[in-house]
Parts: C-alpha cells; sequence; structure tokens
C-alpha cells in the first residue's frame, strides 16, 4: 500500500504510523492541520491519496516533501541525541540573551518587538486589526476544511512605568529599592489545554482548544470560557509591580446591541480550580472567585478590537501571595448576564484553532527581583493523636454520651483539633522513614542513585543534573553518615475475604496467647506496597494509542512522577484465550447484540459491495478512536452494527462516481486557495470545474440518476448542501440555517432523497432526511449519540 508522503506525526512529521489516528497531521497544508480519521483512511494511508486534492495542491508548488521522502527513509532521531541538541540550542539562546539584556533573566526590551505585537495594545486604546471578515461559527465548530488563519497586527503594549521606591517584600522584613532596569516582564499565555468554552445545556458541550471563547446567552443556554495562566516563571516572593490582562474579539455576529449585556471578568485560584481539563459547566460556574475586574458593556466589544484591564495593586498582591502560598497557575473566567432582554453573545479569541487571528489571551506582568532566599511553604499545623477507643459495652457508650452531653451544656462544645496524624508501628512510605530519623537525630537515609547501565544513560544523568543546576540550583549535597532504606514486603494479598478472616483471627490467638504483636523492624525500613502491573497491549494499535495518552498526559500536566520506592510489582497470571474461533455476521441487528460478540476469522474483502448490503444507510456513531459503523434499515427503521472494516470504504466509493463509473467528481483548491468542485473521466488528469464560490465547496455525491451532484459549502457563512448540474450551468440551494450546518449529503437510490447529519435542534450530529429539491426536511434517525458521515448504497 502507498500512503501520502505529507502525513505525518504532530510531533515528528517524518513518522506515520499504519492505522488513523488523530495524532497524526497533514503537512501538505499551511499550517499543518488535522485531517479526520475517515479521511485519513480513504485516502491518507491509501493509493487514493493522489486525488486528495492538498496533495494535488502541494504537488502542483513543487513537491519538495515528495522528492526527500523518496530519497531518504523515515528515521527518528534518537533521543540522546535529541536531548544534546535542545541542551546546546539552550545554552546558545541563554549566551545570545546574556549579551543583550546583560542577564539570564526574561527581559523583554522596550518597545515590544514584533514578534509580540499581537499581545498588546495601550490600556484604553480601541484597536482594529487588519484581516479577512469570516462569518462566525456555530458554538460547537467543525471545521473540515483547512481555512488560513488571518494575521492581526496591534500596537506594542504600554505597561505603566513603576516608579523605583521601596517596595515591601512579602515575608521579608527590610524593604528593597526597586528600579526598572531590575525588573522583568514575564508575557503569560494560555498553555494547550488551558483555554476554552463551556455551554450550559443538557448536551455537554466543551469547546477546549477551540478558536473562540464564547460568553454570553443563546438560544436559552448560558455560555462561558475560561483561561489558565501558569505562575511558575514568576519568582516566588517578587514583587509585582504592574500587570494587565488583554482579550482581542474575535466574532461579535451574534452580539446583540438591543440587549442589557455585562460581561465579567473574574480571578480563580488554583485550589479552587486547578485545571480545565475535565472539567464540566457548573465546575467552571461555581467557582469561587476573589477578585473580580472591571465590568464591559455591548458598546465595549468589537471584532478585532483588543480589551485591556489595567490590575489593581489589590490584584498585583493577591497574585504575589498567590505565588507565596506555591500557586503555580491562575484561573481567568469570562461570563455574561443580559438581565432577561435577549440573547447575545460574544467571542474573544482564544489564540488556537484554525480560525484564531493569532492574538492570544495574555497576561503581561512587570516583576521586580526576587529575595535572595525564597520564602519557605506554608506548613499545616498538625498534632500527633491516637483514636479514641471503641466503647466496650452499651454502657460505656451511654456514660460517654452523658458526659459529652454534661461538657456542652456546661462548658460549650469541645474545641475542635487542627488535622492529626496516628502514629503506626511501621513506617508507611520512605518520606515518614526520613522524618523520623532527623528528628530521633540518627543518620539520613538516602537512595543511592543506581549505577548507570551505558555509557547513554550516564550522559543523560550529567545533561539532567547540568539542566537542574542552570534553573533551580545544585543538589542538595548529600549527608556524610547515611544508611539506605530497604523495602519490606508485607503480607501477601488476600486472594478472598476468607483469607483476611483466616489471618486476622491467626493474629488475635497469638496476642492473646502472650505472643509478639509484631517484630521491631530497624529505623531505615520501609513497609512495601503491592501494584498490579500494567497489562502487556494486545496489539500494535493498542500499543500506539496508549503512547499517544502517555505523550498528552505528559505534555497537559508534566513529566510522570517517578515510580515510589517502596513499590512491589506483581504481574498477574493472565487468562487463558479460547481456542475456538466461531464466525461473527458481518452485519449484526441491534436486537441480536450479545454482550461479547465472538472474533472474526480471516476472510476474502470483495473488491465491490455485495448486493446483499444494497439499498442500507451506513453511518459512524461516536467520534474518535471509539467510532463505530452502523447501519440503517430505511424500509424497517431497524439499526445494527458493522463488524467488518471493509464494508464501509467499498459503499463511500460510489458517492462520487457517476451512474455509468465513467466520471467522478473530486475537490480541488484554485488560485486564490479555496476548494472548489471538479469533473473528470476516471483515470484522466484532465477535469473542469463546476463551481465558482468565494468559500469552499465539499463532500460532493454523484445522484443514481447522473442529473445532480449534491454537495456542501460554506459560502453562507455556515455549512449549507448544495445541488449543481454536471456542467455547472445550475447551482440551488437546499438548506438554510441561522447558525446551524448541515453535512455529507448522500443520495436514494432512486435520486428521489437525500440523507445528510445535522446539529440542529439538539447541538449534536443527528441523521436528517430531505427531497431532492431541499423540501420537507426532518430527523431521520432519533439518536442520543453523534451520529455522521451517512452513506445510502445503491
Amino acid at each position: 500500500m502507498c500512503a501520502c508522503p505529507y502525513l505525518g506525526l504532530f510531533d515528528d512529521e517524518t513518522i506515520m504510523l499504519s492505522e488513523p489516528t488523530p495524532a497524526h497531521r497533514c503537512f501538505g497544508t499551511k499550517p499543518a492541520t488535522s485531517p479526520s480519521t475517515d479521511h485519513q483512511a480513504n485516502y491518507c494511508l491509501s493509493d487514493a491519496h493522489v486525488r486528495c486534492p492538498y496533495y494535488l495542491a502541494t504537488k502542483q508548488n513543487g513537491g519538495r516533501r515528495i522528492e526527500i521522502a523518496t530519497k531518504r527513509p523515515r528515521r527518528r532521531a534518537s533521543g540522546a541525541l535529541i536531548f544534546a541538541t535542545v541542551l546546546m540550542i539552550a545554552a546558545l539562546a541563554a549566551g545570545a540573551m546574556f549579551a543583550v539584556n546583560g542577564s539570564f533573566g526574561i527581559l523583554l526590551p522596550s518597545p515590544t518587538p514584533p514578534a509580540e505585537a499581537a499581545l498588546a495594545a495601550t490600556a484604553t486604546a480601541t484597536v482594529t486589526a487588519t484581516s479577512t471578515p469570516t462569518a462566525a461559527p456555530s458554538p460547537t465548530p467543525q471545521e473540515d476544511a483547512p481555512t488560513a488563519a488571518p494575521t492581526a497586527t496591534l500596537p506594542a503594549l504600554v505597561l505603566p512605568t513603576p516608579t523605583p521606591a521601596l517596595v515591601a517584600v512579602a515575608d521579608v522584613a527590610t524593604p528593597s529599592v526597586v528600579t526598572t532596569s531590575e525588573t522583568q516582564r514575564i508575557v503569560l499565555t494560555p498553555p494547550s489545554g488551558g483555554v476554552g468554552w463551556w455551554d450550559s445545556s443538557e448536551e455537554v458541550q466543551v469547546g477546549l482548544n477551540d478558536s473562540f471563547l464564547y460568553a454570553g446567552v443563546f438560544s436559552d443556554r448560558s455560555l462561558l470560557s475560561a483561561v489558565r495562566f501558569n505562575l511558575g516563571r514568576i519568582p516566588r516572593g517578587a514583587p509585582i509591580l504592574s500587570g494587565a490582562l488583554q482579550l482581542n474579539g474575535l466574532s461579535d455576529e451574534r452580539l446583540n446591541p438591543e440587549a442589557d449585556g455585562i460581561w465579567r471578568v473574574q480571578l480563580i485560584p488554583e485550589n479552587e480550580l486547578a485545571s480545565l481539563i475535565g472539567a464540566n459547566f457548573m465546575m467552571v460556574y461555581s467557582a469561587a472567585a476573589p477578585i473580580t475586574l472591571r465590568e464591559l458593556r455591548t458598546q465595549d466589544l468589537g471584532r478585532d478590537r483588543l480589551n485591556t484591564w489595567t490590575l489593581e495593586p489589590e490584584t498585583l498582591r493577591w497574585l504575589e501571595q498567590q505565588r507565596l502560598d506555591g500557586a503555580e497557575s491562575v484561573i481567568v473566567r469570562i461570563t455574561a448576564s443580559t438581565n432577561g432582554t435577549g440573547d447575545t453573545l460574544f467571542a474573544w479569541d482564544s489564540g488556537y484553532g484554525q480560525k484564531t487571528g493569532g492574538v492570544a489571551p495574555a497576561l503581561v506582568l512587570e516583576v521586580g527581583p526576587p529575595p535572595a532566599t525564597p520564602p519557605p511553604l506554608p506548613t499545616l499545623e498538625y498534632l500527633v493523636a491516637t483514636f479514641t477507643p471503641v466503647p466496650e459495652n452499651v454502657l460505656t457508650a451511654v456514660a460517654l454520651q452523658q458526659t459529652a452531653t454534661a461538657v456542652a451544656a456546661t462548658t460549650g462544645t469541645y474545641t475542635p483539633v487542627p488535622p492529626f496524624v496516628t502514629p503506626t508501628p511501621y513506617p508507611q512510605n520512605l518520606a515518614t522513614v526520613q522524618a523520623a530519623a532527623r528528628l530521633a537525630g540518627l543518620p539520613a537515609v538516602v537512595v543511592e542513585t543506581p549505577t548507570p547501565a551505558n555509557a547513554a544513560t550516564a550522559t543523560a544523568y550529567a545533561a539532567y543534573a547540568t539542566a537542574v543546576a542552570l534553573t533551580t540550583g545544585t543538589f542538595t549535597p548529600v549527608p556524610t553518615e547515611y544508611v539506605t532504606p530497604f523495602v519490606v514486603p508485607p503480607s501477601p494479598p488476600a486472594e478472598n475475604v476468607a483469607t483476611v478472616v483466616a489471618r486476622i483471627v491467626a493474629a488475635t490467638a497469638t496476642a492473646r496467647a502472650g505472643g509478639p504483636t509484631f517484630t521491631p523492624l530497624p529505623y531505615n525500613a520501609v513497609i512495601g506496597e503491592y501494584v498490579i502491573a500494567t497489562p502487556t497491549p494486545q496489539n500494535v494499535a493498542t500499543a500506539a494509542a496508549l503512547a499517544l495518552a502517555a505523550t498528552a498526559e505528559a505534555e497537559t500536566y508534566g513529566p510522570p512522577s517517578p515510580t515510589p520506592f517502596h513499590w512491589i510489582v506483581i504481574t498477574p497470571t493472565p487468562v487463558p484465550l479460547p481456542t475456538a474461533t466461531p464466525t461473527t455476521p458481518p452485519l449484526i441487528l441491534e436486537r441480536d447484540f450479545t454482550p461479547t460478540p465472538p472474533p472474526t476469522p480471516t476472510e476474502v474483502i470483495p473488491d465491490a459491495l455485495p448486493d446483499a448490503f444494497k439499498n442500507l444507510i451506513f453511518f459512524q456513531r461516536g467520534s474518535g478512536p471509539g467510532a463505530q459503523i452502523w447501519v440503517l434499515n430505511p424500509t424497517t427503521g431497524e439499526t445494527g452494527l458493522i463488524t467488518r472494516d471493509w464494508i464501509y470504504p467499498l459503499a463511500r466509493k460510489t458517492l462520487t462516481l457517476s451512474p455509468d463509473g465513467q466520471q467522478e467528481v473530486f475537490v480541488r483548491r484554485d488560485s486564490n486557495g479555496v476548494a472548489q468542485l471538479h469533473v473528470r473521466n476516471i483515470n484522466s488528469d484532465r477535469s473542469r470545474q463546476i463551481t465558482s464560490f468565494g468559500r469552499d465547496s465539499y463532500d460532493p455525491a454523484w445522484s443514481p440518476t447522473g442529473e445532480w451532484i449534491a454537495f456542501v459549502s460554506s459560502n453562507p457563512g455556515n455549512d449549507e448542501i448544495y445541488r449543481v448540474t454536471p456542467d455547472g450551468s445550475i447551482v440551488e440551494r437546499l438548506t438554510y440555517n441561522n447558525w446551524e450546518w448541515d453535512k455529507h449529503p448522500t443520495w436514494s437510490p432512486d435520486g428521489q432523497q437525500i440523507v445528510f447529519f445535522s446539529n440542529r435542534e439538539v447541538g449534536r450530529t443527528q441523521l436528517w432526511i430531505m427531497n431532492a429539491d431541499g423540501s420537507n426536511q426532518r430527523r431521520l434517525l432519533v439518536s442520543e449519540f453523534d451520529d455522521m458521515y451517512p452513506v445510502w448504497t445503491r
């Protein structure tokens, strides 16, 4: 099989997987886009990639990557080489920064360089950016065709220049003089997964990393947005002299000037909402916000208008205290209300997605010099206490209750105690062992660093130590006298409740007989903890999915925590696989579902769709790796699950072919970069263009009668369904929406009806049907899932 040379992974364009995955990127487009798994299966990972419009356009523009791919096999650089290269670049960058600024700190020269022009505006100025107007998408945008993001040009930010004065640093008794030459400007923008919008409707909708930050009321739904800024670059204890928050308007298409709209921007501390990933509408909406910035009204908003909030001194002191308390981030929440005067919705730029204007939210802070010694992190007060003994009988319990009642009636209720810990005969972890040794004045307990197994590991250890020394200081020296800990295996985990009971009975009998209840252990002993080993992936696809999930988690939350010292890994014995391999039917109706369908034997895949699968509607249910192909019988209304991977691709092949199979309709971009429909004879390079819209046209489907070609175009501002004659002489629009969209038309075998999928009414994608002329539009299948990409076979 020949795959597209422009397909690669998001972090390495020279690597591609053999199966569709969201991690793939199309590097034939500028910037790189994420093709759907369906597009990958039908084009990117097959011989059909030569008909892909992006492949054809890139090949016409030179196709340089094709030459590279054919001359040199793809390979991934070794980890040690990448690490050394990154370290060398960082050292050179640090030296260059030192040469320019006279410091290794984050010192941004004034005025702001052109690369940061998109982050700035004056505190009161209204800025208009130069960009290409685009219609606002729906609150659940799905952008099938990649579009170039407009580039906004904004003036540089002018922050208030701090006057040299005595500034008191928290937890430092003597104030220090802070001058402008010692300050640093830190520009914070949200990380991936740290910006998005939420919808209050029952169908939970979340727009993380979407281009639009919605806030307002629309169709009886409330929408809000949130942005997370990492504060790790602000030194703990350093004074924050001034600051500003910036949001750039992206869409005002649904901004109602008649509604009494009020937009509120609030700051949420990390202990209220640590992460936006996994949060729902109520979690974001109900998080306590101690800081509220200046409110905005309708007249303050507009597309390409930069809204700037100058932070008050109280807000700056609050941010300083957040860093002193150890907070690593802060959340900015944007909400809106209309006081019942109607719908109004506005969107700012998130800096992500295909329709961003390139002006991400920014928190710009002028920070003074940090103290010589970072202030200590706050600690909780703990008391060492024991549990109250369980009453031995009912009389003792009654006496204790009466005593508590008498104390409450005479002197008041008991004074609550701080959080406490209970002493245990055995240390439960290495930290407890080390703390106990320090309190007892015994030699320190230090984990010995393992000897590197090879030269590459030794080099990696040295590079890591160098990076730590450059960023956070040298390692804490090892004490002169120390001992190493050792792990004491606990009792093996019980296989059932009877084993647990037997152990308790035996221990009780030993204690009553005067025997020792436990054996004293050395102070450097740590009780181990049994952990079940991660099961081995069953196939390459599972391994690739686990690797992608681990990479995404590392990029979002940072490197994984090292394995605890006292873990004892248990590998369970795998259950033997069944020997019999019964046959699975290619189509299972919903009424015949079984809990676990039997495995599928090897079979011969036909070249054309068998007659048994004609006059059925195949469609995709769900998205991502868990998506499934289902079938709907339009005659009986029955639905079922497709168990063969080859059925749906064979059905889709007929969509773009003429009834006689001699011509095909396909998508190609014109000289302006707009996707247009073309028709050509099979195996011919010559074609004729049949659409000429100003915006993309795609998803063509040739009618069985041959007289019409249905397709989708975003020319009205949102995606609508059209039909055109094969010669392009007649074009008719079939669907009309406000903000909803319709996609992927497919014809009935007699050419009298068209099935498509839409997000009308319920917000999620559902199957709809209409007559060939666009009349009698109605929902075809009521489903609680996302149903999409229908194909009516013929």
